[in-house]
């Protein structure tokens, strides 16, 4: 029998009691899903995505490097650096960082393009009927 001291394990976990409307989503660079997301607050995606994300408070960020194909986005504010295939509706306002690339349809009260976005093929503002990229239709 040793008389060295043995730490003791304390099963019990104490977890900080967190409101459940203020957590936070995240999806991690490795992982790859579809289907729907709903979410209050925050969701950041740094993966693969196919699907519907919704929330009607929440921010959305896409990730450089990160794919949302299929998409259906409603949210308040969405923030894109990533490629996004399908329609964003943001409530709030929409985001365009320099490395997004997004096929589809826009929709927002508030269309902010980061400097150096190139990859514009076509943007169509129906409000304004403001057309421009070389795809554009004439």
């Amino acid at each position: 029998m040793s008389s060295q001291p043995v730490a003791k394990i304390n099963p019990t976990v104490h977890r900080p009691n967190i409101n459940k409307d203020n957590w936070l989503g995240f999806v991690g660079d490795v992982v790859k899903f579809s289907g729907e997301v709903c979410f209050k607050s925050l969701l950041r995606i740094d993966g693969h995505f196919s699907g519907a994300v919704i929330s009607s408070d929440g921010t959305l960020i896409v990730s450089t490097g990160a794919e949302v194909t299929d998409a259906k986005i409603q949210v308040a504010i969405a923030k894109i650096n990533g490629t996004v295939e399908g329609d964003i509706h943001a409530t709030k306002e929409l985001v365009l960082g320099r490395t997004a690339n997004v096929t589809g349809k826009l929709s927002a009260p508030a269309l902010i393009v980061e400097e150096l976005w190139k990859k514009v093929r076509c943007l169509t503002v129906a409000a304004t009927r403001l057309s421009f990229g070389p795809d554009c239709p004439r």
